[in-house]
């Protein structure tokens, strides 16, 4: 299998044109993430000197439920485009570079997993699991 060769102009390398996607991908992560963080702060605020209690009426409504999981869901996603980024640029290697952005996908699929189950637990109105999971 041959490598295609790299063009140059004015001793710059120019574009594969394989990036334009990823790059779009992330403009628009920053573009919804500005809303739902800004709801986030202002959700926070609202529930900071509720306690538990109110805490947990602010998760029985759906659609903060809802948002708050979109909104982990878009950062989780932002992350992991921004991370496979500096992956890409400075590891060389590539078992290394493949190994990396491996865990980083696995890390990032874990964490949206576990952040959407609780979030769907509070929710519903159950209790969440107990420190060290009932072990």
């Amino acid at each position: 299998m041959s490598r295609a060769r790299s063009t140059y102009r004015k001793g710059v390398k120019v574009s594969e044109r394989h990036g334009a996607g990823e790059w779009t991908a992330e403009r628009l992560s920053s573009l919804i993430l500005v809303p739902l963080t800004l709801w986030a702060m202002w959700s926070a605020f609202q529930i900071s000197g509720s306690g538990y209690d109110g805490a947990l009426v602010w998760f029985s409504n759906r659609i903060n439920a809802g948002l708050l999981a979109l909104t982990l869901l878009a950062t989780l996603w932002h992350m992991n485009m921004g991370l496979k980024v500096i992956v890409e640029d400075y590891i060389h290697k590539p078992g290394s570079k493949g190994f990396l952005l491996g865990l980083n996908t696995l890390f990032c699929l874990v964490l949206a997993a576990a952040s959407v189950f609780f979030i769907v637990r509070l929710a519903l109105g159950s209790a969440p699991l107990p420190a060290g999971f009932g072990i």
